[in-house]
């Protein structure tokens, strides 16, 4: 079953990074601010990534036990970026987030 998964993802991922070499190379698609070469984002920031997840979770309703939702949570924990804050790594979005 894993041997199947990963055969698949792996195509699927090759698909998509070939459509959209070739939707860049016919000029069909518009670039947009961000470096990429395909589906593969090549720059990176890691903390604007992880300050972007946050503010995500933040946004997001929280699933009580009771099946409601709360639209405000409270004693969300500080995010704290430290190190080297301006690395950057290649990436394929939709893997990551």
């Amino acid at each position: 079953m894993r041997r199947m998964l990963v055969s698949r993802i792996s195509r699927r991922v090759l698909v998509e990074h070939h459509i959209a070499l070739s939707e860049a190379y016919n000029g069909r698609k518009t670039l947009n601010d961000e470096p990429h070469v395909g589906i593969i984002f090549t720059g990176l920031n890691v903390k604007r990534s992880v300050e972007h997840c946050a503010h995500l979770l933040r946004q997001s309703p929280i699933w009580l036990e009771d099946g409601s939702a709360d639209s405000n949570p409270t004693g969300w924990p500080d995010i704290e970026v430290d190190g080297n804050i301006d690395t950057s790594f290649s990436y394929i979005r939709e893997h990551l987030e």
